[in-house]
């Protein structure tokens, strides 16, 4: 029969709350970081706060992703779909790239499901410098390590960056010029340039 210490000490650990590790302390980790993020911006979000609101030790955190920057840099590789048609596009006759790749990103901005983390995500990294450095590098990056079939990467990190500056301009900053045109006349202005950059130097 367990000594009334030992019931104590069992009931108040489960009072703790504290999580072991494994798959599901992933996810809700990621989850909590996300929403946080999202929430706080990334200066002002903490691993011991996220640790908070899952209900694990904060040192679980740092094992599992090192740091914040690692951490982020989780929660955006959960955006694997917008990569995913993002290299979709890229396949195809190479006379339309341009306008596709256009349309394909500016379309993950429009979409409601890809189209709210994107913006949730870009707002928290906004005003940190190495956040923002970190979601350019999964746009760019982080993609360019892959097999993409466009002739140079160089090509492909400025169409990338400059779309990026497209979508802060016009989801984020909501600047007049931008949000004004229909997206098919925003696709067609836009994406001759990307297509001057995907086929630099061919």
């Amino acid at each position: 029969m367990a000594r009334p210490t030992d019931v104590t000490a069992r009931r108040s650990r489960r009072a703790r709350g504290r999580r072991s590790g494994g798959q599901s302390s992933r996810s809700a980790i990621l989850t909590a970081a996300r929403a946080r993020f999202a929430r706080h911006g990334y200066e002002a979000t903490t691993i011991r706060a996220i640790a908070a609101d899952v209900g694990v030790d904060p040192s679980l955190i740092m094992q599992f992703y090192g740091n914040k920057d690692g951490l982020f840099a989780a929660v955006l590789d959960q955006l694997a779909d917008v990569s995913k048609a993002i290299l979709a596009s890229l396949t195809g006759p190479q006379r339309d790239l341009g306008a596709r790749l256009t349309r394909t990103y500016l379309e993950l901005w429009e979409r409601p499901d890809t189209g709210d983390t994107l913006r949730s995500l870009v707002r928290a990294a906004l005003g940190s410098p190495s956040a923002t450095a970190t979601f350019q590098t999964y746009l760019t990056g982080r993609l360019t390590a892959s097999d993409l079939p466009v002739p140079k990467r160089l090509g492909y990190v400025l169409a990338v960056s400059h779309l990026f500056g497209t979508a802060v301009g016009r989801y984020i900053v909501h600047a007049p010029a931008l949000t004004k045109l229909p997206l098919d006349e925003l696709v067609r202005l836009i994406s001759p340039a990307v297509d001057t950059y995907l086929k630099m130097n061919e």
